[in-house]
């Protein structure tokens, strides 16, 4: 963590006279203190790192799980060893540094949760701060920047890998599996998402699931998948023809490329989500696809789907 982005958080107290703020969101957790827990590793009791930040302290708080891990990764943080829940936990914490206003991530923090707090602690004022962590986040720094291209780069290699081996007759999850293999064995943390490898018919689930269905000549084959690198994510969808492409196929594939060149070229300071969205909409409804209900796309870092998003 650095020192801007501390200054960034107590200016935000300042902004919304709060006393202190608690950060939950995984994400959140590693980008303001450097500690790192996959997406699968929620914590189903305790705390895996969760911060607070008051104008004086900023104090990550770790159950015997986590103890180790947050000392390495977040060193700059005071450590409070935690034995129970949130509402055992945070009212001696809040009343030791005068918290009477606390911003919670109400997207994060179950209800159950809240509620308890509250009753235990009920000279403190809790408030949903969600939205205003946002900005932070959403303007990347050079770092940042080289992480993300260091992880589409790996995917763009994966794609050629991809289309060396891929072939008729091998089934979608075996695609998939191939495609997780390349990455782990050229460095990458885990996968952004669950990879999606869909052929024929199946194709047409933006989000469906890889099964043992066999690619066939003739199919459509969509692939969506993604990498991590430092933290950072890639997120590429591509469409691929198995064998001999239909004149309507092909007319619709190139109505998508040219759309999103479109959009792309289009990308300049003071140009917002809509008005991209609207370029590449205005492509592929041309081409008589109404009514046309996705979006051009969204941010990406730490988490795979951030703002801004690109849509009407």
């Amino acid at each position: 963590m650095t020192v801007d982005l501390l200054a960034a958080l107590r200016a935000l107290l300042d902004e919304h006279d709060l006393d202190a703020i608690l950060v939950s969101r995984t994400a959140n957790k590693r980008y303001f203190s450097g500690f790192r827990l996959s997406d699968s590793e929620g914590p189903t009791s305790g705390f895996a790192g969760t911060l607070l930040v008051t104008r004086e302290a900023n104090l990550i708080l770790a159950d015997s799980r986590y103890t180790e891990q947050a000392q390495i990764e977040a060193p700059d943080w005071e450590l409070v060893v935690t034995t129970g829940a949130m509402h055992e936990e945070l009212p001696p914490l809040l009343e030791r540094h005068g918290v009477v206003s606390l911003g919670l991530e109400a997207a994060i923090v179950s209800h159950a949760d809240w509620a308890a707090l509250a009753e235990v602690a009920p000279g403190v004022e809790l408030h949903a701060f969600d939205d205003e962590l946002v900005p932070l986040r959403l303007r990347k720094t050079s770092a940042e920047v080289e992480a993300i291209a260091r992880a589409c780069a790996l995917t763009d290699a994966c794609f050629d890998h991809l289309v060396a081996f891929a072939k008729a007759g091998m089934t979608e999850r075996a695609v998939a599996w191939e495609l997780e293999s390349f990455f782990r064995g050229q460095g990458s943390e885990g996968l952004a998402f669950d990879t999606i490898v869909l052929a024929g018919p199946r194709a047409a689930m933006p989000h469906g699931r890889p099964s043992d269905a066999t690619i066939e000549r003739g199919n459509v084959l969509l692939i969506d998948y993604g990498c991590v690198i430092d933290g950072y994510r890639s997120d590429m969808t591509r469409t691929l023809f198995v064998g001999e492409v239909s004149d309507d196929i092909r007319r619709y594939h190139d109505a998508v490329r040219e759309a999103q060149q479109q959009a792309i070229d289009a990308i300049a300071i003071g140009v917002n989500g809509q008005d991209l969205d609207a370029i590449a909409r205005h492509r592929i409804e041309a081409e008589g696809v109404e009514p046309y209900s996705h979006g051009l796309g969204h941010g990406i870092g730490l988490e795979t789907h951030e703002a801004p998003s690109l849509r009407k």
